[in-house]
């Protein structure tokens, strides 16, 4: 028991050495562990930021001083534009979770 103790003490400056490698470890295991979750192609995510834009000018347009008729055939187009960036959307985010579930193995 005393031998123990006395070597508990033995070298206080261990203990920060210690935590300090603790520390370096849990945080490449978390970077690590981030780099995996997003390890599909970063093109996805620049189509991804792409589609959202566009959706925004899409729902920013209008088509100006028309007649019912034609704002109502406009506003069904532009609602079909939007269901299909946001099919697109869908589609590329499909990609990644199947690029990232592969884990590389072939």
């Amino acid at each position: 028991m005393i031998g123990l103790s006395a070597r508990h003490d033995a070298d206080p400056r261990r203990r920060p050495l210690q935590a300090a490698v603790l520390m370096a470890v849990l945080a490449a295991g978390i970077s690590l562990g981030v780099a995996v979750a997003h390890a599909y192609d970063q093109r996805l995510d620049e189509a991804l930021a792409a589609l959202q834009k566009a959706a925004a000018l899409v729902e920013a347009s209008s088509a100006g001083v028309v007649s019912v008729h034609t704002q109502h055939k406009f506003d069904n187009h532009r609602e079909k534009a939007l269901a299909s960036i946001q099919d697109a959307m869908d589609h590329i985010a499909a990609a990644g979770l199947v690029a990232d579930s592969d884990g590389g193995s072939q």
